[in-house]
This record gives C-alpha cells, structure tokens and sequence, in this order.
C-alpha cells in the first residue's frame, strides 16, 4: 500500500470524537501557553499600573494579536497531518501582512508629522520584538509536544507555524505589559515580534518535530 492511501485509510477511519479529542487538545494547549505567558508578564515584567484606565487600548492590542493566532491557526492544523493542501492559508497570512501595512502608513498619516516617528517606535526601542517570542516560548513548547503525535512532514514550515501560532499566543499576554498604545507601533512591531517568533520556529522547533 502506498503512502497516501495509508494516510487516506487513517483519515476514512477517524471518527467524530477523535476529531473533536485532538480540537479539545488543542484548545486546553493554546490556553495553557496564554496563561503561563500571562504569569510570565506578571512575574518578571509586571502588568502596567494604568491597566484600568487602558483597557480598551490594551484590549485592542490583544485582539490584533488574537488575530494574527487566528490567521496562523488554520495552517497550524492543515500542517499537523502530512499531505494535506495548504490553499488559502498561506495567501490569508499574507493578506493580513499586507493590511497591517497598510494600517501602520494611514495611522501615521493621520498623525502629525513631529509626532510619527514616536507614534511608530513608541519613543524608544519596541521591545516587543524581544519579548513576544520569549513569552511565546511556553506555547511553542506544548504546541511543539501536540504536534509530534500526528508525525508532519513539513518540518520547517511547521515549525514556522508553530512559531507564528504561540507568538500570537504571547502577544496576547504581553498586551498587559506594554506602555505604547499607538495602532501604528502595534501593526508593525507586534506584527514583526511574532514573524520573528515563526522564524525562529522554523529554526529550533522544525528539529524536535522529526520523527
């Protein structure tokens, strides 16, 4: 028997409650990487004094990074089973790219020319690039163990996958930390912390997915 029809034999002879214990696994592991990562912000970073009175900023900030998680997820879970199709799922990644781009140059448009280049780097280094794959790092470890069990091929993009799915994760965390506001510095660095958290998935993680 070939390959794929053994794949294709596996997948006929998966039923609905193994299709739903994975998804289950899969949720309680992505909400375990958010919380260790929240504990993490809270332990060695400190939630930001001001949390009350920013929460919509803050939530704005975890909503994008929620959203970039859910961008990365459908491909996470194509890329966990080999021979599957990716499609639209690459393509859905980069159109969200390119409307944070987008984003980043009308809200800088639409700020005063003295006060771009604040607004954009938030007045000092965006640590944020630093941060969100450190704290992403709990959410590729368990995300990492998860995805063993179902033997990818595609390493290296899985472990991009990986990588891109608990930067989001991190994101999400680091939003209680974070003193800069502005859309502009959220679009491009976040968007940037979690790109480097897939490439560094690609590197280190891809190693620990062979089987």
């Amino acid at each position: 028997m070939k390959t794929d029809d053994l794949i294709d034999a596996l997948a006929r002879g998966a039923g609905p409650a193994e299709r739903s214990h994975w998804r289950r696994n899969l949720a309680i592991t992505l909400l375990a990487g958010l919380i260790a990562a929240a504990a993490l912000v809270a332990i060695g970073l400190e939630v930001r004094p001001d949390i009350g009175a920013a929460r919509m900023p803050i939530m704005f900030k975890a909503m994008f990074a929620a959203a970039a998680a859910a961008i990365v997820l459908p491909l996470t879970v194509q890329l966990m089973k080999p021979g599957r199709p990716l499609g639209w799922r690459i393509g859905a990644i980069l159109l969200f790219l390119g409307l944070c781009a987008l984003a980043t140059i009308v809200a800088l448009m639409g700020e005063m020319p003295e006060r771009r280049w604040e607004a954009w780097m938030g007045g000092a280094m965006p640590w944020c690039v630093v941060l969100i794959p450190l704290l992403a790092a709990p959410a590729a470890v368990l995300l990492t163990l998860l995805m063993r069990a179902f033997a990818p091929t595609r390493l290296t993009l899985a472990g991009a996958a990986i990588g891109a799915l608990s930067g989001g994760v991190g994101a999400m965390a680091y939003a209680m930390y974070c003193p800069v506001d502005s859309v502009a510095f959220v679009t491009t660095w976040y968007a940037l912390g979690i790109a480097v958290s897939a490439a560094l998935g690609a590197v280190l993680v891809s190693r620990f997915l062979r089987w």
